[in-house]
């Protein structure tokens, strides 16, 4: 529970801490909540202005490419002007970015939306950035534990409401059977006003830290110099390359899969948002096994991980029923789960103590590097040379991975300093 920085003993603290809390949850899951409204229905959308299955992979990449811009520009503006300022500025672009989408009449304007809202929703940075201002050691990690929690409910709820408001049954159900012919542009300005909201309660309730810590610059001041060193050093380097493969891999399906159910299946927006859902479900619910990672250790559980998520990718191309696809989004799903935290862990083990939350940047940077280049190449392979090939490239790079995950050391359990490092880098990797 966040405590004011002057008083951390203060019985009055865990009180005042209980509304900064809520405003940062609301904040972070505000920022998925809208990735999980447009992101099922966003092929669907950029196809009706005649967009290539290429430019559609492009399309969503270019969330992930404001991200990687934008994610250490906020967290390193912050360390400077001030937490609540970027804040400010940062929810005033995740608005705009998804009024354009409201508006948008052509591919360009979607392209344009997607930009804005990615430069917005990196304030993740900062979220991470305050909960360090405002909390001891002793408590940070249940202050990251709560916006790593935002994450889930914001990845499961997205989709959800999603399904719900394109439904053309739903809508004319309840009276609004006027809106289901532009249900796909009314998702724009649904976010738009979780974002408007968002805004007016930090402005009014949020105040700035009264101690402002340099966790922005310690994560993301690194220079290329450090880059060069944490990728150049071998005990890093198996972890960091399955950073960048399981992202990669799982980003040629997030750009695909609903051009592949809509070929195959012939599945509405609505049947992708509950697919959707399905899989954000399944993510969270196996983000709760940490004691079967206590048992059995990280490099065992990103062995598992990194097996199931090319077992799942494998089986894609011959999935041929609905109830066949929603195992195999499981099995994908569950081992996204599992891979990606423990991965994290791993990686904090074997950083430093000093330089924990720089490896730790590093390895989210390869994995927003990931995020771009995957939906890119998918669409690309989805286009050219159908609809199984983004998922047997994909498989194949895992496999790979796995192979590889089976060289990682097994280590001690992880002290309190690299578990607080791992969970704040946890909470940037759920949109994957």
């Amino acid at each position: 529970m966040l405590i004011e920085p002057k008083s951390p003993n203060s019985p009055e603290a865990p009180k005042k801490g209980k509304p900064l809390l809520f405003l940062l949850f609301l904040t972070v899951f505000i920022d998925l909540l809208g990735f999980g409204l447009i992101i099922p229905i966003m092929p669907t959308y950029a196809q009706q202005f005649h967009a290539s299955d290429l430019e559609v992979g492009l399309l969503i990449a270019s969330y992930s490419f404001a991200q990687f811009l934008f994610t250490p520009f906020w967290g390193r503006l912050s360390d400077k002007v001030g937490r609540r300022p970027v804040l400010l500025i940062s929810l005033l672009a995740s608005t705009i970015g998804y009024i354009i989408w409201g508006f948008s009449n052509s591919l360009t304007l979607l392209f344009l939306s997607r930009l804005v809202a990615g430069a917005g929703n990196a304030n993740i940075a900062v979220a991470q950035a305050y909960v360090s201002d405002v909390t001891t050691d002793e408590t940070r990690s249940k202050g990251m534990g709560a916006i790593f929690a935002a994450f889930g409910v914001g990845f499961v709820l997205g989709p959800a409401l999603g399904g719900f408001l394109t439904s053309e049954k739903i809508l004319s159900a309840i009276g609004l059977s006027s809106l289901a012919a532009h249900n796909l542009q009314i998702i724009g300005f649904v976010a738009a006003a979780f974002s408007l909201i968002d805004l007016i309660l930090t402005a009014l309730i949020l105040p700035e830290p009264e101690k402002r810590s340099h966790a922005g610059e310690e994560k993301y001041g690194v220079g290329p110099g450090f880059i060069w060193e944490t990728l150049m050093t071998k005990k890093f380097q198996t972890s960091l390359a399955i950073f960048f493969i399981s992202t990669f891999a799982f980003a040629n399906l997030e750009a695909t899969i609903v051009l592949l159910t809509q070929k195959r299946f012939g599945f509405t927006p609505t049947d992708n948002s509950i697919m959707f859902t399905w899989i954000g479900f399944c993510i969270c619910a196996i983000q709760g096994a940490h004691r079967i990672t206590k048992k059995y250790g990280e490099k065992n559980m990103i062995n598992i991980g990194t097996f199931l998520l090319a077992l799942g990718l494998l089986a894609v191309p011959f999935v041929n029923s609905v109830p066949m696809l929603y195992a195999v989004m499981a099995v994908l799903a569950i081992g996204s789960g599992v891979n990606t935290p423990c991965n994290q862990a791993m990686l904090s083990k074997l950083a430093p103590r000093e330089s924990v939350g720089g490896v730790l940047g590093v390895g989210q940077s390869l994995s927003t590097l990931g995020r771009i280049a995957g939906p890119a190449l998918g669409g690309y392979l989805f286009g050219h040379f159908g609809g199984d090939a983004p998922y047997l490239v994909a498989a194949t790079f895992m496999f790979g991975a796995f192979l590889i995950s089976l060289r990682l050391p097994q280590l001690i359990p992880l002290t309190a300093t690299s578990m607080t490092a791992a969970n704040e880098t946890s909470v940037d990797a759920i949109r994957t």
